[in-house]
């Protein structure tokens, strides 16, 4: 097929749809759904849902067949092997496989045993459902000829080298009743076959004693010892034409080995593999055969992968951060309920059906407040174990904001799936490794990437149950329930859950076929539960008699309405009176309704003399607080609150609170109900406890922020230290007030002058940073970005009644800013080094930022200088490719893809920026495709599609293409692509075989007076969620197509909306182009327009949304489906909120039209092309929180966008080339205008132009020699120049050119020597040895290369005299003067792991020229890893012969990214990691390496050569495009502070001046 895909589509129906003709050849061919006896090859019947035990393959026997074989009477529901075992908890972990083959006497055939065998062998061994890593043992079982195929293929895998790893799993053999010494009905067979033409060689294997069978026989025993094996014989007559009789005899059917058992079976040839039901005795003896050879594995494995399962299991609750552990709110609620109750549910009809059948998907709860829901629903998790069902549960809790949230349902769901199934933990944390910060994402993220593309895929053998409770408690329920019946409809997960709300109140009903049955809780219901918890608490009251207890019960029960709580308050009150006439006032006097309670209570508590104060306090606290504080918070924060002691929370609590506020049984201070709390916060309410919540909330900021401004939060006195060693001593308040106080920011009073005052002083002290610290190292990130939001919503709502102005103010609006900067930009490194904060991100911080104002200001400190930025940039890279035009653009979460007009695909690392592949499309590129499941790669042009495999980065399939293709679309586990092409067809590709799989025209339903507007679209748009198909054409209503129903849904026009709905047609300005929101559940359609409108439909109903002016051209979606960006010729981008076309975001620029958008796979990032150039955008406002939106005690806030303007690219002239002078108070730098500038270090500006080769020629290189004053040059039209340099105090002239030579190719390296009178100019051809003055030059000596080898040149450390090229793993040393080469013909061999593939990249003398380092890397493209090996310079000389890499520096061998270079006592380089790290002489430590900073991973974020270089007085100088970074004191910092560690900081005093100069970094010298 020369990898191209068939272009013929099979045949289908026309009444099926395109999905359900497509989906299911997948799984069964229609040849084999036609062949009786079943598909031939290895058939996988069984995949379990977690990793297999045990890989359990069935071998038919002479005229059977794969599936007949093993089927009683032709009924395919009696195919034991696939529709009873998979059933059986005995192989609940075994993958099945049944494997045929043409054993069909009746025709002729070549075929033997042996052949037999060998397509099983190699069938077991490319089956893509068996890793051929694995080491999952085998059973085979054979009947008849199929057990001799079997002996056959083991022996064939013991003897060949390719099959030994499927020898050593085959661990048993089963045997049913195979003729081991042949057959003697075989002879008889084969006389009758003679009287008809051709050959049967597998039947002449089958006589008795053939040479097949006793060569199986001899060779067998000496190979099956460690094999456990058993064998079935038939005790039947098999009746046949010409007679009566036993097929295989005893004799024939046994061994006779130590290994093997053996066992009658009641019935014929035939019938030992065919059985009437699982209770047939035949079935049970085969059966439990099996099931106790493969539990004999499963109880090695258990052992051996405990182990491996901590260590998963460790990871999985590292990667999904789940700190509660969801069985201690089930014991919990669990524990106090009464023994007996609850049972009524279990035995209602709808419920027993939930649990046992598959009518029903989901059973909803619902019951008025107060009802005992949540015991309910613990009372059913605690059925569903003890019928030992896969149940995972989850209790919403009003009293956690934590708990209300969706993503902690999910991140607690997909914990809980993982710790039951092994499979989906592996499926977990393969998503995890992917994205270790996916816990921190929104619930839209987490619901896409660990479900959709996750656990809902996956095949369960039996049903999973969640249980929910208290969906209302949950902040975004409406959102939630079209997910919960996404699972119950595509998975076989069974949901329950309890609700205040009835189903009927989602609108969401009418979209999901899942089926739901509603089941309300009525007084009645309850009426038994109540009398239970009453008989078992009434010995709390007054000794009664029967009569007396049996009224009191009945009276309660009457009042009660079903209400629990007001039967435990009830009980509480009576618990404290004395006499039975005390108990009849109390129930006459008590109010039933639950508001009258409460009120009677506050007012009986409003009576007591002491410990009001205190009981508003907890009421406050308790009513307020983010989540349940525990008793000793409380006691802690009651406290700072009250500015006083108190003895017991406790006690005070007992006393005081009546009866409204409980400790739990994790010692955790909650409200006794959900009603209480909204009782207590209503405003109607004189009651001196009742609250107001923003007075609630101001009191509790004011105690966070007092505790947070307290000596226990003060950052560290000196900056080499952090405050970790600290935490022990902080008192239990430290996590709530860290954690909560971005909550009570957001609902406190924004005129309250105490809240500002204490913001302003926290955030002006260094406890602001050891926050900061806290959260990194004991919380989540995201916690800044919150909190940064609160502020800016603190000082907005602030704005409305008071002046914005004021030092206070702007501290706020810069923290609000920054806290959100901080995570975006640094938050890898925060995470890994949470001390970090205090002395290495403030200097990297913009300057008119709040950490760069306040905390970078050090004499002591690392500074920086030379960057014109004094506020955060929200772009974070630009990619420029002058010689291309970028054509198109994809995002994933690891990868972005660029494709270019050349035909080019380039493909970048989605952190860094970093080009990592590029592939070649052949034709212009058009589309691109990333997979998010696999790592595949979809490029389009005009005439082919072509899919790539990203590990491999090669070619799997290309698609020939009669027309373009406008969108693309994955799916079925990616394993499917469709497209949607011009030729109005949308086209199915099978990515497993590379074939067509179907196509269809979706006009094909079009009503004939319409048809003819449908020839040729422009733009087409898949709708993941909704299965539809937009397509647009030019000057029409946009057409949907049902991509299920395989018809047309409907035509919509921007003012109306659906056609269907029955508007009359007009003309209108047609659609431009279209997207669907990626949200989950979300039917939201945008489209752009010829007039410049931008529209939002809902393909729901078919209505119009929004509508409004946009001027848009380019539309993409953001992966959570919340984001909506637009692009317009103008080169405008904005961003919108999907789902009300609110503007969030604008960048104005005057570049060229935007070609296209997308987004990273996070959500969080933006790019575009346009162009030859594309760019990175990380705005703050695409970091959107699951925000609560019920603030209700804030008034409306400014939602006006952010906007910014961009600099036009011909403003920005890029630097390209660097070199330092000897005294460090000056460098060079060279840029792509042609002309080369002096810069001063101490500043990094730019002082004055030196000279300038040919205008717009880059400058590639520099070398400068401080002695001579030389400066020799290189452009990219290959000339190179020297200019001899003067300097009259701070001004550096350039003289007239010593040396101007234009090479004709590419220069590769360009070195003078130590006085400059020698200049070595090298390419990829030679080696030109000039003499050079200020008289003119002169060629010396050239060398020609014969081959094509990596080189580099250096001058000798230790002999100025003398030159030093390597070329692969050889030395040799040339005379300066002659360019002759001074060493032998084989000159000095490198030792050590340098791999023939290395390229030499750079030459580095350091450790005051003792040591040579050197820098090899696995190719000779830009930006490639390092290997850094360390040479003693005396090694490198005339008489040497061999060179030993210095043992001492092995292990930084292959922690090098960029060799930087040398100050004279340290070596300096950039990590993988980012760190700028050094290593000298003295070090000591394990690692041998000090990591002193690392860099902002913007700075990293280009697909340029990283240019830097260390000065001789240990600053750093990084170019970023067109300005200089000078880092100072960075090297005499260190991840622990700043040190005077020995070797970490040098000495200024004399000494120190490296022998060789500095020079250029040109893209060959670092990688």
């Amino acid at each position: 097929m020369n990898q191209h895909g068939s272009q013929k589509p099979t045949a289908s129906s026309p009444y099926r749809s395109f999905f359900s003709r497509a989906l299911p050849r997948r799984e069964k061919s229609s040849d084999a759904s036609k062949d009786l006896k079943g598909p031939l090859g290895l058939n996988t019947l069984y995949e379990p849902p977690s990793p297999a035990i045990t890989d359990l393959v069935f071998v038919h026997g002479l005229g059977g067949g794969s599936q007949s074989t093993w089927t009683r009477s032709g009924d395919t529901t009696l195919y034991w092997p696939q529709t009873w075992l998979p059933y059986d908890n005995g192989f609940r972990d075994v993958r099945i496989h049944s494997f045929g083959y043409n054993s069909n006497w009746e025709t002729e055939s070549i075929l033997n045993i042996h052949d037999f065998a060998k397509s099983l062998l190699g069938s077991i061994q490319d089956c893509p459902a068996i890793p051929r890593d694995s080491n999952v043992p085998i059973v085979l079982v054979g009947h008849s000829m199929g057990g001799l195929v079997i002996k056959r293929a083991y022996i064939l895998a013991r003897q060949k080298e390719e099959f030994v790893s499927v020898s050593q799993r085959i661990r048993t053999i089963v045997f049913l009743a195979t003729p081991h010494r042949g057959a003697d009905l075989a002879q008889l067979l084969t006389k009758i076959l003679n009287l008809s033409s051709g050959a049967r060689p597998f039947v002449t294997d089958l006589h008795r004693n053939s040479l097949a069978t006793q060569s199986i026989n001899d060779e067998f025993p000496q190979h099956c010892q460690d094999l456990q094996l058993y064998s079935f014989y038939e005790t039947l007559p098999t009746s046949y034409k010409v007679g009566k009789t036993l097929i295989v005899d005893k004799d024939s059917a046994t061994l006779g080995y130590v290994n093997e058992r053996t066992a009658y079976l009641n019935a014929n040839h035939r019938d030992v593999c065919k059985y009437a039901s699982p209770t047939d005795p035949n079935y049970k003896t085969v059966r439990n055969a099996l099931a106790s050879a493969i539990d004999a594995f499963r109880s090695s494995a258990v052992t051996s992968h405990r182990e491996l399962d901590n260590e998963h299991r460790k990871l999985l609750d590292s990667f999904l951060a789940v700190s509660d552990a969801p069985e201690d709110d089930f014991m919990d609620f669990n524990a106090v309920r009464t023994t007996g109750s609850c049972e009524w549910l279990l035995k209602k009809t709808s419920f027993q059906e939930w649990q046992d059948s598959p009518n029903i998907h989901m059973y909803w709860i619902s019951a008025k407040p107060a009802t005992g829901k949540t015991i309910l629903s613990g009372k059913i998790v605690h059925h569903l174990k003890d019928f030992n069902r896969d149940v995972a549960f989850y209790f919403f809790d009003y009293r956690s904001k934590e708990k209300t949230a969706i993503s902690s349902f999910l991140l607690s769901m997909a914990w809980q799936m993982a710790y039951i199934h092994t499979g989906v933990l592996g499926t977990v944390l393969g998503i995890c490794e992917k994205d270790g910060q996916l816990c921190k994402a929104d619930y839209r993220t987490l619901w896409r990437k660990l479900f959709m593309e996750g656990i809902i895929r996956m095949k369960f053998a039996r049903p999973q149950y969640w249980v929910i409770d208290a969906l209302d408690e949950c902040r975004s329920h409406a959102e939630l329930v079209p997910l919960l019946l996404k699972v119950v409809e595509v998975c076989n997960i069974r949901v329950l859950l309890t609700s205040r709300d009835r189903f009927e109140s989602y609108r969401q009903v009418g979209l999901s076929k899942a089926k739901v049955v509603a089941q309300e809780i009525s007084a009645d219901d309850t009426r038994s539960d109540i009398t239970l918890y009453l008989e078992a608490n009434m010995d709390r009251l007054p000794s009664i008699d029967e009569e007396a207890r049996q009224d009191i019960v009945t009276k309660i029960l009457t009042k009660s309405a079903g209400c629990f709580l007001w039967v435990s308050l009830i009980l509480q009150e009576l618990s404290r009176v004395h006499t039975f006439a005390e108990i009849r006032q109390v129930l006459d006097e008590v109010p039933n309704n639950m508001n009258e309670l409460y009120s009677r209570i506050l007012d009986s508590m409003s009576c007591a003399p002491y410990g009001k104060d205190l009981a508003k306090a907890i009421l406050t606290w308790t009513v307020c607080s983010a989540r349940p504080l525990t008793t000793e918070e409380l006691h802690h924060a009651i406290q700072i609150d009250m500015k006083d002691s108190i003895d017991s929370v406790e006690r005070s609590i007992a006393t005081n609170c009546g009866h409204l506020v409980y400790i739990d049984g994790q010692s955790r201070v909650q409200m006794v109900h959900q009603t209480a709390r909204d009782f207590l916060l209503r405003g109607n309410s004189d009651s001196e406890f009742a609250i107001d919540g923003k007075v609630g909330h101001t009191r509790l900021a004011l105690c966070c922020l007092r505790y947070l401004n307290s000596k226990e939060m003060k950052g560290p006195r000196h900056r080499n230290s952090s405050m970790s060693g600290a935490l022990k001593s902080r008192c239990p308040f430290v996590a709530y007030a860290s954690d909560s106080l971005f909550e009570h920011i957001s609902h406190a009073s924004s005129t309250d002058n105490d809240v500002l005052s204490a913001l302003a002083r926290f955030l002006d002290s260094s406890n602001v940073l050891s926050w900061i610290e806290y959260l990194a190292q004991h919380s989540n990130l995201n916690r800044l970005i919150q909190t940064g939001k609160a502020f800016r919503n603190f000082q907005q709502r602030r704005s409305k009644h008071l002046s914005p102005l004021g030092k206070e103010i702007t501290l706020l609006d810069s923290w609000a800013t920054d806290l959100v900067r901080l995570v975006t930009k640094f938050g890898k490194n925060l995470s890994a080094l949470p001390s970090s904060i205090f002395h290495l991100i403030p200097p990297f911080c913009p300057s008119d930022t709040a950490p760069c104002k306040g905390f970078a200001a050090s004499t002591r400190g690392i500074t920086v200088h030379g960057l014109s930025a004094t506020t955060w940039d929200d772009c974070l890279s630009t990619i420029v490719d002058a010689t291309e035009q970028f054509s198109a653009l994809t995002c994933s979460d690891n990868y972005f893809a660029i494709g270019m007009s050349s035909g080019k695909v380039v493909i970048y690392d989605e952190m860094t920026c970093q080009e990592t592949h590029t592939l070649q499309h052949h034709e212009p590129v058009r589309m691109l495709q990333l997979g998010c499941r696999t790592d595949l790669l979809i490029s389009s042009g005009a005439r082919s599609v072509r899919v790539w495999d990203m590990l491999s980065w090669k070619e799997l399939w290309t698609f020939d293409i009669p027309q373009i293709c406008m969108s693309l679309w994955l799916m079925e586990e990616e394993q499917l692509l469709l497209g949607a092409l011009r030729n109005n067809r949308l086209t199915i590709w099978d990515l497993g075989t590379g074939t067509l799989r179907d196509s269809v025209d979706w006009t094909q339903d079009t009503q004939s007076e319409f048809s003819h507007a449908f020839r040729r679209p422009i733009a087409a748009a898949f709708g993941i969620e909704s299965r539809l198909l937009a397509v647009v054409y030019r000057g029409q209503d946009i057409l949907l197509w049902d991509l299920e129903g395989d018809s047309l849904h409907d035509t919509y026009c921007k003012e109306y909306g659906a056609r269907s709905l029955g508007e009359k047609s007009r003309a209108q300005p047609g659609a431009t182009g279209v997207v669907f929101s990626a949200a989950p559940n979300m039917t939201l359609l945008a489209a752009t327009y010829s007039d410049g409108d931008l529209v939002l439909f809902d393909t729901s109903d078919g209505t119009v949304r929004a509508l409004m002016l946009a001027n848009a051209q380019t539309l993409a979606s953001s992966p959570d489906g919340r984001t909506l960006a637009c692009g317009n010729s103008s080169g405008i981008i904005q961003l919108y909120d999907f789902d009300t076309l609110r503007l969030l975001y604008c960048i104005n620029s005057e570049e060229y039209a935007i070609k296209q958008l997308a987004f990273s796979g996070d959500s969080h990032r933006l790019l575009d092309i346009r162009g030859s150039q594309c760019r990175v955008w990380d705005p703050t406002v695409l970091v959107r929180q699951d925000v609560d939106d019920e603030n209700s005690d804030t008034i409306a806030v400014s939602t006006a966008p952010q906007e910014i303007s961009v600099q036009s690219p011909e403003d920005v002239i890029l630097i390209t080339s660097l070199a330092c002078s000897d005294n460090a108070d000056y460098f060079f730098c060279g840029k792509e205008d042609g002309a080369i500038y002096l810069y001063e270090t101490k500043s990094g500006r730019q002082m004055n132009r030196l000279l300038s080769h040919a205008h717009g020629v880059s400058i590639l290189s520099i070398d400068f020699n401080s002695e001579s004053k030389i400066l020799c040059s290189t452009d990219s039209s290959s000339r190179v120049m020297a200019h001899r340099l003067s300097q009259h105090q701070h001004e550096w002239q350039a003289a007239e050119a010593w040396f101007d030579y234009r090479v004709g190719i590419a220069v590769d390296q360009v070195l003078s020597n130590r006085r400059s009178t020698r200049l070595l100019v090298s390419t990829a051809k030679k080696d030109e040895l000039w003499s050079i003055s200020s008289d003119g030059s002169m060629a010396v000596n050239s060398i020609f290369r014969e081959n094509q080898y990596a080189y580099r040149w250096s001058c000798h450390p230790s002999f100025e005299e003398q030159l030093i090229l390597i070329v692969n793993n050889i030395i040799h040393l040339y005379d300066w003067q002659t360019l002759r080469r001074l060493t032998g013909e084989e000159g000095i061999l490198l030792e050590g792991s340098i791999l023939p593939e290395l390229c030499i990249r750079s030459i580095v003398p350091c450790f005051h020229d003792t040591v040579i380092a050197t820098a090899f890397s696995e190719s000779r493209g830009p930006r490639t890893k390092s290997k850094l090996l360390l040479w003693n310079t005396s090694d490198f000389s005339v008489e040497s012969k061999t060179a030993a890499p210095v043992p001492k520096y092995h292990s930084l061998a292959d922690k090098v990214k960029t060799l930087i270079g040398s100050d004279g006592h340290r070596l300096v380089f950039l990590e993988d990691n980012s760190w700028i790290s050094s290593t000298n002489p003295q070090i000591t430590s394990v690692e041998g390496f000090v990591r002193h900073f690392f860099l902002p991973a913007d700075w990293l974020s280009t697909n340029s050569e990283l240019i830097i270089q260390v000065t001789c007085k240990g600053s750093i100088i990084f170019v970023k495009r067109d300005e200089v970074a000078i880092i100072e004191r960075g090297l005499a910092s260190s991840e622990q502070g700043f040190e005077n560690v020995p070797g970490k900081r040098i000495s200024l005093l004399g000494g120190m001046r490296p022998s060789t100069r500095a020079r250029s970094r040109s893209p060959l010298d670092t990688l």
